[in-house]
């Protein structure tokens, strides 16, 4: 992936030591003009100076305020180079990075270091977002095929990125139920049903989530609500397996079993909602075929 990111500076942003460059600070807050406006400035100026002057000191004002600005010019364009070769070389040290980072996630992955792998995964897409947004701000100062290569690879690493996240946290979520139906299996077998129930509505709703129009805030918010449910079901068996550990073991319990049971109802509630949302096109037509007009 290195090798595909690497580009080179531009060619004018070479070292440049001039008698200016003790005025850089000044320079620097010159805004940059076009030639014509620079020439307007000087004209101006020479102008009101001619009132001031005589025409020996005169042209000896006109050819230094000339020479000044000149340097000015150039300096401006020296300094703005160096800018853009700082940028765009920081530019490459975050795609290396990023290849250090993409080349990390493949040694975790063996390792199955599943916490380290979310973690600099997540970095890694930030890191990728961050290439994309600067590269397209130096596209003028890059070369084409090495911006098209950046933002391919940039898009290519973060999909697979995504992807491996995903089958992750599909795993982690596998795991994680088993270890709760063991458990509910051997200390709280009153829970069998809801908890059954509530992981087919929980996977049903979150295929029907993905047909609706802000499918990222309505997956956030039942996500959400799901984890409150793993909390509960989490302190459920904790206090099941050891009453004696805990303080109103028999009141806690009921009152966590019966916010698994309104759980239970309010997944079935929520699933019919989202279904009859999908039959509106249904109802339209179904009331059209009635309708005595037609």
């Amino acid at each position: 992936m290195g090798r595909d990111w690497e580009f080179p500076l531009p060619k004018d942003c070479k070292k440049e030591i001039t008698k200016m460059q003790k005025f850089d600070p000044i320079i620097r807050l010159i805004p940059k003009m076009p030639r014509w406006l620079w020439f307007l400035v000087y004209g101006i100026i020479i102008i009101n100076l001619s009132q001031l002057l005589a025409d020996g000191f005169l042209f000896f004002a006109m050819v230094g305020l000339g020479v000044t600005f000149r340097g000015v010019r150039k300096r401006q364009s020296y300094l703005q180079n160096q800018d853009m070769a700082k940028r765009i070389q920081q530019l490459k040290d975050t795609v290396h990075l990023a290849d250090r980072q993409k080349r990390q996630l493949s040694d975790y992955i063996l390792n199955k270091d599943t916490e380290n792998f979310q973690l600099t995964a997540r970095h890694l897409l930030d890191k990728l977002q961050n290439i994309k947004s600067e590269s397209y701000q130096l596209k003028e100062h890059l070369p084409k095929e090495v911006f098209d290569r950046i933002n391919s690879k940039a898009d290519e690493v973060k999909v697979e990125t995504l992807l491996q996240l995903e089958h992750l946290q599909i795993e982690q979520e596998l795991d994680s139920g088993a270890v709760f139906e063991q458990q509910i299996d051997k200390i709280a077998p009153e829970l069998k049903a809801f908890y059954h129930n509530v992981q087919t509505d929980h996977k049903r709703i979150l295929k029907k989530l993905e047909e609706a129009d802000n499918t990222e805030e309505l997956t956030a918010i039942h996500n959400s609500s799901m984890q409150q449910f793993y909390d509960i079901l989490t302190g459920y068996l904790q206090i099941k397996e050891s009453p004696k550990d805990y303080y109103n073991a028999q009141e806690r319990l009921d009152k966590a079993l019966e916010a698994i049971k309104t759980f239970d109802l309010d997944l079935d509630e929520n699933l019919r909602k989202l279904n009859e949302s999908a039959l509106k096109d249904f109802e339209v037509s179904l009331r059209m075929m009635h309708d005595p007009r037609n």
